[in-house]
């Protein structure tokens, strides 16, 4: 699985704490459910259209390249515009050091449920449609998981503009509720795999 061979190559040779683990390990799996042609869903997977929204008018971060700091403005603009909660700062922390570079490639979001903001499908299928308000193209149809009450627990989708990737996730578990969204510079991403192709064949 593709997914396990890039955490391999990841931490080949390197001592990797709790917080390295983390960052690798999410941004491993978060490319493997981009790029690979499978779901990262494992059961009961159950694919549903959507429908883009049209475009909106023009925001700062949509001219030029985009870069990490436009990114973030993404992030938090549409998050706060569907009324999800504030990233969790510890959770959402992507620490860049030379012994993880591909944090260097990354910006991300993660909320958790709330009184004040409540996570569920609605609000996740909201900001996949703010995404899409913005101009992201969703790549990959839309999936969602169900557990055995008939309860929608995942939902997953994949976006790309202008060089960069988001990756939208809602987990329900038993005691809360979780959304993220792990966006990447597509160039970064290939720049450090790349570099762990020559490292590892050496």
């Amino acid at each position: 699985m593709i997914t396990g061979v890039f955490v391999s190559r990841a931490l080949k040779g390197m001592r990797v704490n709790r917080v390295g683990w983390a960052v690798v390990y999410m941004a491993a799996v978060t490319i493997g459910v981009a790029g690979c042609g499978g779901d990262a869903i494992d059961r009961d997977v159950n694919g549903t259209s959507t429908a883009t929204s049209a475009p909106v008018s023009a925001r700062p971060e949509d001219s030029g390249p985009i870069t990490k700091a436009k990114m973030r403005l993404v992030l938090d603009g549409i998050t706060r515009d569907v009324g999800a909660p504030p990233s969790d700062p510890e959770a959402a922390s992507m620490p860049e050091s030379s012994k993880y570079p591909l944090a260097a490639c990354f910006v991300t979001y993660k909320g958790f449920d709330t009184a004040a903001s409540t996570l569920d499908v609605d609000r996740t299928n909201a900001l996949a449609a703010a995404l899409t308000g913005r101009g992201w193209a969703e790549v990959k149809k839309r999936n969602e998981r169900r557990a055995p009450d008939g309860t929608v627990d995942v939902v997953g989708a994949v976006f790309k503009k202008r060089g960069w990737t988001v990756v939208m996730e809602y987990r329900l578990f038993s005691d809360n509720r979780t959304l993220s969204l792990n966006a990447y510079d597509d160039a970064c991403v290939k720049k450090v795999r790349a570099a762990e192709d020559v490292t590892s064949s050496n």
